[in-house]
């Protein structure tokens, strides 16, 4: 995750738990356009979400894990290597396209973002490629009430880490800023960014109006504070969520040793 030094919004209103579960989601952004720079030469012969983890690519179970939690379609966002992504073959019963990023080199996520609201017609799950997760984080993000939501997890010691902090409201807390820093803002940080985020049909279309001025390098976290000044966010954190971020050899390896012997035992026997 590239990110700012530090983001923050502010606002007055509360944040309140609307209640409602009957909103059916069934679709899937997910952000691959970045050059993978940190990972070497690794970096320039594949792109991230085409690392292997005992013989899957990042990306093929993250599409995998998409399905089984009822997403029917799939966009990706791509750009460095987009060849790669053309080519996959989506599990059964989900629709998958790639819509590409011409801008990737000279702009961040944040473009990449903007390219890939064009495809979403409702609400729907927002994913980075290089990440590995286990099934419940996205069973936590689509069981909540809230019409939007950013997942967060306890302390991982992993390494760059993107802190959040959320304030307590009604019905949950309310996102407030993120920032690489851990001293950026007020207080202790609510939890660390895991990467999942839920955007309803609102939030989407204030992202929308915010990415068109995207600056060069900008991240897609970025869109989502400004985005955050209009609409509460809500932060949900999950303390011991088993999931890690792949940036570069150092990540990768401790993705591999620490994480991924459990997570691969998660689906070996799925709940």
């Amino acid at each position: 995750m590239m990110l700012q030094p530090g983001l923050s919004l502010s606002s007055e209103f509360l944040f309140h738990d609307t209640g409602r579960r009957d909103v059916i989601i069934e679709q899937a952004l997910i952000l691959a356009a970045g050059r993978g720079v940190r990972m070497g030469p690794r970096g320039r012969n594949i792109p991230k979400g085409f690392i292997e983890l005992g013989g899957t690519t990042l990306i093929d179970r993250s599409l995998a894990l998409l399905a089984r939690a009822g997403i029917r379609e799939v966009a990706i966002v791509t750009g460095h290597l987009a060849e790669c992504y053309t080519e996959l073959v989506p599990p059964a019963g989900v629709a998958l396209s790639c819509l590409h990023n011409p801008l990737y080199a000279e702009k961040g996520s944040f473009e990449s973002l903007r390219v890939g609201l064009a495809a979403m017609r409702g609400p729907f799950l927002l994913l980075e490629s290089d990440i590995v997760y286990e099934p419940r984080a996205l069973a936590a993000v689509l069981a909540t009430p809230h019409d939007d939501l950013i997942l967060t997890s306890g302390p991982t010691g992993a390494g760059d880490e993107v802190y959040v902090w959320a304030d307590p409201q009604p019905g949950g807390a309310r996102f407030r800023a993120m920032s690489k820093q851990r001293a950026a803002h007020a207080g202790a940080p609510f939890g660390e960014l895991v990467g999942i985020s839920k955007i309803s049909r609102a939030l989407a279309a204030e992202l929308r109006q915010h990415a068109a001025d995207a600056q060069p390098g900008a991240d897609y976290e970025s869109a989502v504070v400004r985005a955050a000044a209009g609409i509460a966010i809500g932060c949900e954190r999950i303390d011991d969520l088993l999931w890690g971020e792949i940036d570069d050899e150092a990540m990768l390896a401790r993705v591999e040793t620490a994480l991924w012997p459990r997570l691969a035992a998660i689906d070996r026997h799925p709940s």
